[in-house]
């Protein structure tokens, strides 16, 4: 194998956070490792893979994103998890544009919300992309 296709091969990236959606019934799902849906953050991608016969891995960059939000219902606040959607702002491609990405029953929500926000403007940050409100 020569070398261009072992830096293919061997992709570097840091994972930030990796969880599993984590309700009542996911955690016995975990127990017995069934549960075979995973959300990762890493340092420019989002990454959300569920299915374990049919596995579907969907991955967006973190700077297609914005406005982590924080939705707990009584149960999930019990619990500690919660809910974070995001939405894609594609900037300029029209084929994911408003659409709404859902991390569900993630544990200790609102460290995962500040991280992914804090994810997503160091990457915005890094490509210098800026951003106009339409007035």
């Amino acid at each position: 194998m020569n070398e261009e296709n072992k830096n293919i091969l061997n992709t570097d990236f840091e994972i930030l956070w990796e969880g599993k959606p984590a309700g009542l019934w996911q955690r016995f799902l975990t127990m017995i490792r069934m549960n075979f849906t995973t959300y990762q953050i890493t340092d420019d991608e989002l990454i959300i893979k569920k299915g374990f016969i049919r596995r579907r891995t969907n991955t967006i960059e973190l700077y297609m994103l914005k406005d982590p939000d924080l939705t707990e219902s009584l149960y999930q606040r019990i619990l500690n998890i919660g809910t974070i959607t995001v939405t894609v702002d594609s900037h300029g491609s029209t084929d994911k544009f408003g659409t709404r990405i859902v991390l569900k029953n993630v544990e200790t929500p609102a460290e995962v919300r500040k991280l992914l926000r804090d994810a997503i403007e160091k990457d915005v940050m890094e490509r210098k992309i800026t951003y106009f409100d339409k007035i």
